[in-house]
């Protein structure tokens, strides 16, 4: 039985540990860079340094595109490899929201003890990443908008 896109979609949530970013810097021009992330419901969690400028980025402008990729070792043809992409809101989670700590544990117990000592640290930032319109793409002639509150329902675009 063929993988549905559902399948695919979660398939490639649990094997990318990391996600391809792009936001905006000050004079509009693109950012492309990456991060660890972990789900929380049909949210991304980021956890980033206020010293790097994808973070700065997202503080003064809180949209950001995401992708997630599949791993081209795994790709039997490399111009279609499996591909999520998500059209972002950003927004900082407070320490001081009731959330917050079971958030850094969940990220910790997925990435290990690197988090244990990036949490302590001043300029790391807690992000929630809203997803408002997707995409997905499984292979030529696969490509799928996301639809649905939850972007969960994948309705085939007519282009690729």
């Amino acid at each position: 039985m063929a993988e549905t896109p559902e399948q695919a979609v979660v398939k490639l949530q649990e094997h990318c540990g990391s996600l391809m970013m792009a936001t905006l810097s000050d004079d509009g021009s693109p950012h492309c860079s990456y991060t660890p992330f972990c789900l929380d419901n049909n949210n991304y969690l980021i956890l980033i340094s206020e010293l790097a400028l994808h973070t700065r980025n997202l503080m003064a402008r809180p949209v950001l595109d995401i992708m997630l990729i599949q791993d081209e070792s795994d790709a039997n043809q490399l111009f279609a490899r499996n591909r999520l992409t998500l059209s972002c809101d950003a927004i900082e989670i407070s320490a001081e929201d009731p959330d917050y700590v079971r958030l850094l544990d969940q990220f910790q117990e997925r990435h290990g003890k690197t988090v244990e000592l990036l949490r302590q640290l001043p300029d790391f930032h807690l992000l929630r990443l809203t997803p408002r319109e997707g995409r997905f793409v499984m292979g030529f002639g696969q490509a799928y908008e996301l639809k649905g509150d939850n972007l969960d329902q994948f309705e085939l675009s007519r282009s690729a």
